[in-house]
């Protein structure tokens, strides 16, 4: 397993420099059946780490798009179909080639979508469920990956969609002169990637494997840890001031967590979660950017046993 997700990702990799961090989490998400949230600038290869993490999947189909205030829900979730409105009086969307047929989302700009397409998005990403007239309909969804440039805004009812983002990460620019000077030279595009047979993971692997994470044990070890790093986050350091920060970490947020180490102890070829499994784990527990130096500290020092319960 450890293998051919090693083998998988550097596939997928190709022509893209310095996201390795953002498409093997993206990736070990998408097998925990979680989402992703990217923050960044534009022209950061966000999209394309998206487009890359189709490739990921045998026959997968994928939904992009970039959100804008004018964004309407048929634009995201498919457009009412008028003859069933006229002939049978039901309010149901066509959504073949939009979200709800689609196993990779990435919608661009997040945060500039109005109430109607997030309250929507609640429950696609928690449930995987979209309610099409008197319908629910389980969707094929195995990755929703977001992205904005900034925050969600404070006051405006966006903290329950943002809490549904397991996952965050910063992006930036390339930082390395060598993995810059070879990205400008570089001319692979995504129709250029071939995965090879045997890499790509099928629906039924998709399936046994979330069976096969739900098995995966957790130590006492690991939850001692997880209680640790759980206490610090009540005084998180802000780097460069005196500033502390009292970080609000939801119990439903913390199981997710926790099926993401089984995830990764699984595609680890291990069967039960280890400490190494938690290192990741400050990419999931931060608010603000901040915070972020911060936290990963917090739980390094947890992972040494440099702090204790009292």
């Amino acid at each position: 397993m450890k293998d051919r997700i090693l083998s998988l990702l550097g596939t997928i990799n190709k022509g893209i420099y310095e996201k390795e961090t953002e498409l093997s989490l993206s990736l070990m998400a998408a097998l925990a059946g979680e989402s992703v949230i990217l923050l960044g600038p534009p022209g950061v290869a966000k999209s394309m780490v998206a487009r890359r993490l189709k490739l990921a999947f045998k026959d997968a189909r994928s939904f992009e798009y970039l959100m804008s205030r004018f964004s309407t829900p048929d634009e995201i979730f498919g457009p009412v179909s008028i003859s069933k409105l006229k002939d049978a009086d039901k309010y149901e969307r066509n959504t073949e080639g939009y979200l709800p047929t689609a196993d990779v989302v990435f919608l661009d700009e997040i945060w500039k979508a109005g109430p109607a397409i997030q309250n929507t998005l609640l429950t696609v990403i928690n449930e995987k469920l979209f309610r099409n007239g008197d319908t629910e309909v389980h969707l094929p969804l195995k990755l929703l990956l977001a992205a904005s440039n900034e925050l969600p805004t404070q006051g405006e009812g966006l903290e329950a969609l943002w809490d549904r983002f397991i996952i965050r990460i910063e992006c930036g620019n390339i930082k390395d002169v060598k993995s810059f000077n070879a990205m400008l030279l570089d001319n692979t595009a995504d129709g250029d990637i071939e995965v090879a047979d045997g890499l790509q993971i099928s629906d039924e692997e998709y399936c046994q494997w979330n069976k096969a994470i739900d098995t995966v044990a957790v130590s006492e070890e690991v939850l001692r840890i997880i209680n640790v790093i759980r206490k610090s986050l009540g005084s998180v350091t802000i780097a460069q001031t005196d500033e502390r920060h009292n970080v609000y970490v939801s119990d439903r947020r913390w199981k997710k967590i926790v099926r993401l180490l089984r995830t990764s102890a699984f595609v680890h070829d291990r069967k039960e979660v280890t400490a190494d499994d938690l290192l990741p784990v400050y990419n999931c527990l931060w608010q603000e950017p901040e915070e972020c130096e911060g936290i990963r500290a917090m739980v390094i020092r947890a992972l040494y046993n440099d702090l204790t319960m009292e």
